[in-house]
């Protein structure tokens, strides 16, 4: 049955991270059939029903990451937005917050899905809802946890926001059932929380042929933390090896990781380090796929799942996965030598977006 939905992001096309390949590939799905609207918290737009997507182009990124590359390469700014972030929650509801609270109105859909993080989205619809409960299916889309993770130091009363929200929507969705003991914390009703990974269309998806590398290529892309994700012992273990190689990273060039090991390390590597810029998804997919192997560093805790591993195994090419703290020195020799034995197992059969979009419209429609 046709449904009138509302999604509610701040991430969106033609941003390229985790959170904005979520919420366009569930928009683009989800439109197949049923009427979808798209609320974009970083480009300040109501996306409507019969409008194309491509009216997006216009907003150039790399403008904007020239200017976040600014802020984020300045300690005293840095400083400052950490102290902001700490009693907001996010900066970002400074600049969107009132333009998504304005542009909701909830008696235009069936359905709403808020898409977080980052976490302001579903306070915003939480308040909104709460006043319409019973008129509208609401489902709240987690790729990270927000109150408690490392990465993110919150004042202790987001705690109790967190939960005022995850008990205000009627489903709370999370990509992993490895966070199923985290998200109990914050609901009554844990029959809510839902597991839906993250989503593809795989059909787009193109890699060069393989032909194995004369000298090892291997590589890494995504965005690093001081807190999780560190490359900072595994460049260290680089430096220790006296046989060649080409590591290549895309990846965010500024910031601190980027200003204070990325730049080191290439230093000490010279040519056995590349360091690129990130690049759209598709493209980044062709370009590992040509590498021998890829380089995935775990997250800390338990409760998150990479979308990278999805991209990652659309490209082919076998996963030497670890956490930061724990090199598998062995492992990574018998990886430069072509013995791939400890490479990392990963099923892509779940992310297909027409099965996560089937998922979606089941919950909206009272499955």
């Amino acid at each position: 049955m046709n449904k009138k939905i509302l999604i509610v992001t701040h991430w969106f096309y033609p941003r390229q991270n985790p959170r904005a390949f979520r919420a366009f590939e569930l928009y683009r799905q989800l439109a197949v059939n049923n009427e979808v609207e798209v609320l974009i918290g970083d480009w300040k737009v109501l996306l409507r029903r019969d409008q194309d997507y491509h009216l997006l182009d216009k907003y150039d990124t790399s403008l904007v990451n020239g200017k976040n590359a600014t802020f984020s390469n300045s300690k005293f700014i840095q400083i400052g937005l950490k102290i902001v972030q700490y009693f907001i929650g996010e900066r970002y509801i400074l600049n969107s917050g009132k333009f998504i609270k304005k542009n909701i109105e909830l008696s235009k859909y069936d359905a709403i899905i808020s898409i977080g993080l980052p976490f302001y989205v579903h306070w915003i619809v939480a308040k909104k809802i709460n006043k319409y409960k019973g008129k509208i299916v609401s489902i709240s889309d987690w790729g990270d946890p927000f109150y408690g993770d490392s990465g993110k130091k919150v004042a202790k009363y987001f705690k109790y926001i967190q939960k005022f929200v995850c008990e205000t929507f009627d489903y709370i969705v999370i990509p992993t059932s490895n966070a199923m003991n985290y998200y109990k914390n914050y609901t009554s009703d844990q029959t809510k929380i839902k597991v839906i990974p993250q989503g593809f269309d795989f059909s787009e998806v193109k890699v060069s042929e393989y032909k194995q590398n004369r000298i090892p290529h291997f590589a890494y892309a995504g965005i690093f933390y001081l807190d999780k994700r560190n490359p900072e012992l595994f460049l260290e273990f680089l430096t220790t090896l006296e046989t060649d190689f080409v590591f290549t990273i895309y990846t965010i060039t500024h910031g601190e990781i980027y200003q204070r090991i990325l730049l080191k390390y290439k230093r000490i590597l010279k040519s056995k380090l590349v360091i690129h810029d990130m690049v759209s998804r598709l493209e980044c997919i062709r370009l590992l796929s040509k590498n021998d192997f890829l380089i995935n560093i775990d997250n800390m805790s338990n409760v998150q799942v990479p979308s990278k591993l999805i991209d990652y195994s659309l490209s082919g090419r076998p996963v030497l996965s670890f956490r930061q703290d724990e090199i598998p020195c062995e492992k990574f020799k018998a990886f430069l030598k072509g013995v791939y034995d400890n490479a990392l197992e990963i099923s892509i059969d779940d992310y297909d977006i027409k099965k996560i979009s089937l998922q979606f419209e089941n919950l909206i429609n009272g499955g």
